[in-house]
């Protein structure tokens, strides 16, 4: 029996991606959809998740050779890891806007996960932060939650 789930345990990348796929289905139909010619903020993410799910379950029944996948092995967690950083930047970002979390997550990115000196990755992570506040909030005037390093900045005070 072990030899057996050790024999498919590359079919679990698969069922992984289209629980995803279903779970952003169904939130995406939690939104209006619209219609084509004018669409609601739920059509694509329910096209998407559709597209994404029947792929997934494509590759789940359809897939036979192991030997395309990479084992699954200490390495991996970094993967896992970077996945719960973006997952930490949304939020983040819900409630304390654009700088912050940028800089945490292209520091962490840079130093843990790509192992970047400190230096380096201080570096990159304020200035990759402050051209993604010149393009996005200043130059394309994307409206980003309550941030309170632009707050100050700005002369808005917290």
């Amino acid at each position: 029996m072990k030899k057996h789930a050790r024999t498919h345990a590359y079919r679990s990348s698969s069922l992984v991606i289209a629980l995803i796929g279903l779970g952003a289905g169904i939130y995406a139909l939690s939104l209006p959809l619209g219609t084509l010619a004018q669409p609601g903020s739920g059509l694509w993410p329910l096209m998407v998740s559709c597209l994404l799910t029947l792929s997934a379950l494509y590759l789940l029944f359809s897939e036979n050779d192991p030997r395309d996948y990479e084992p699954v092995m200490a390495r991996t967690l970094v993967a896992v890891f970077g996945f719960l950083l973006l997952a930490a930047f949304i939020i983040g970002f819900q409630f304390v806007g654009l700088t912050i979390p940028s800089i945490v997550l292209i520091f962490v990115w840079l130093r843990w996960l790509a192992g970047e000196p400190w230096r380096l990755a201080l570096l990159v992570s304020l200035g990759a932060t402050v051209l993604f506040v010149v393009v996005f909030v200043v130059l394309l005037s994307v409206p980003v939650p309550n941030d309170p390093i632009l707050n100050l900045l700005t002369g808005r005070g917290f």
